[in-house]
């Protein structure tokens, strides 16, 4: 009996060293797998991207974007004004009351195209005159005028016909430096339009 229960004691003691040797294997010994990380998104797309719209190297006033090409031709023509008139005509008078025999009176040469015939033939029979006069005065002589307002007395675009005073500075001079004292007058203008174009017909100084 006794041997009995000693092989029966060793038994039991060995089931249990195999039970702990099993439980420290798979519990310490053992490693459970690692998981496979997780793939994070890396931003890239298998799929084709949309096109980007290429930017033109034209500004707008080169090229409309929208690629509708412009034609000047189509736009309608401008409505000229008595206003308008009234600052052509100031430049005018300036460019007109302004000469010296030192320039031999070009200021009226470079107005011609401005003026119509029958002002043009006047113009000429006037730059002869005064160029008799400078003949007779060898110095220099000029006048310098400034433009300083305008006043649109008529303008009739049907008729044709516009009458306008600008009011001017003027300085005549002997130096073509330093002008004398200046004084004011005013420039009665008369304009017709031939053509569709408005040009300067009569010019007269007031007193």
């Amino acid at each position: 009996m006794q041997t009995d229960r000693k092989k029966m004691g060793i038994f039991i003691i060995i089931i249990a060293l195999i039970i702990i040797i099993l439980i420290i294997y798979f519990g310490f010994l053992r490693k459970s797998p690692t998981p496979a990380p997780t793939e994070t998104p890396t931003g890239e797309v298998t799929g084709a991207l949309p096109e980007i719209p290429q930017i033109g190297t034209t500004t707008p006033s080169d090229k409309p974007r929208n690629n509708i090409q412009y034609d000047i031709s189509k736009e309608a023509p401008h409505q000229i004004s008595g206003d308008d008139l009234g600052k052509i005509s100031m430049s005018f008078a300036e460019r007109f009351g302004s000469y010296s025999n030192h320039s031999n009176f070009s200021n009226f040469t470079d107005l011609q195209i401005l003026m119509t015939d029958n002002m043009n033939a006047w113009a000429a029979s006037y730059v002869a005159d005064l160029k008799s006069q400078a003949q007779n005065n060898p110095g220099y002589s000029g006048v310098i005028t400034t433009a300083l307002t305008y006043e649109v007395k008529k303008f009739d675009d049907k008729a044709g016909q516009a009458d306008i005073i600008i009011g001017t500075q003027r300085r005549n001079s002997t130096d073509a430096i330093n002008g004398g004292a200046p004084y004011n007058q005013n420039l009665d203008l008369s304009l017709v339009k031939v053509n569709g174009e408005w040009l300067f017909d009569k010019a007269y100084w007031e007193k």
